[in-house]
């Protein structure tokens, strides 16, 4: 379990530094692809992705917006308050 998460950290920290930039950060880069890389993994949208030319960046765009959607779809929902009467 430990070592997942240090190879999942390397790969995620190592490979695309501005991937958890904020959205006015990602509309700065000039590079039309590491801009879309940056869109679509700080948004989960596959959309901005598929424009991007490159791949290896491409694939990895995908992966990194896949498992976004993913963790939020199946987040557990927070159980109702319990109000005392």
């Amino acid at each position: 379990m430990v070592k997942r998460l240090v190879v999942f950290c390397v790969f995620s920290l190592g490979t695309m530094g501005f991937a958890w930039a904020d959205l006015s950060s990602c509309a700065k880069i000039s590079d039309q692809d590491k801009k879309n890389y940056c869109l679509g993994t700080y948004s989960a949208s596959g959309t901005y992705c598929e424009k991007i030319k490159n791949g290896e960046l491409r694939r990895d765009c995908m992966f990194k917006a896949i498992r976004m959607q993913r963790d939020i779809a199946w987040k557990p929902a927070k159980p109702a308050a319990k109000t005392e009467e």
